[in-house]
């Protein structure tokens, strides 16, 4: 008896942690986090994968990809850029320069809010850029980002819209 009751114990209490680590954050690798209460999206999330992958790869074909054909991207101080031909100009102008200094990069996101419907989504969250120049020494820089989603060509998800700007120091 004794025995039953000490495993009915740790059944308890496992059972507890099980639902204390499902309502902390959820990572889906360490490139994402999704915030409580926002559910993984498998379309949504491999956009996400796979633009820090072509980051650190400096790849800039790999992340201009992962737009629409009429994407519409919105730098800080910068006219509304559309169409995946301007936005591959600026990815391959930025990764290029980076390469000429012999750096890398690292980006991460972390998800705030998520909607999705039927063939659009949003997303708004934080994002993490980590600058390495040729010594190693790094620097961090983080801004906000809401960016939209449409669904292509059957289960294929695309930014559509591409929002950010820097947080405050």
């Amino acid at each position: 008896m004794r025995f039953f009751i000490q495993a009915l114990a740790v059944l308890v209490v496992l059972s507890c942690l099980s639902a204390f680590a499902q309502t902390s954050n959820t990572t889906t690798e360490s490139s994402l986090v999704l915030e409580k209460g926002v559910a993984p999206h498998a379309g949504l999330d491999e956009i996400y994968r796979r633009f820090s992958e072509g980051y650190k790869k400096l790849d800039a074909a790999a992340v201009v990809n992962l737009y629409s054909e009429t994407a519409a991207y919105l730098a800080p101080e910068s006219h509304i850029q559309i169409g995946r031909q301007k936005v591959s100009g600026i990815f391959t102008g930025f990764f290029d320069s980076v390469k000429r200094r012999n750096g890398r990069l690292e980006i991460s996101f972390r998800i705030l809010q998520r909607q999705i419907d039927k063939n659009l989504a949003y997303d708004v969250g934080i994002y993490t850029l980590t600058s390495f120049n040729d010594k190693g020494e790094s620097r961090k820089d983080s801004g906000k980002f809401v960016v939209v989603a449409r669904r292509e060509n059957g289960n294929v998800w695309r930014f559509q819209v591409d929002g950010y700007s820097g947080l405050p120091k």
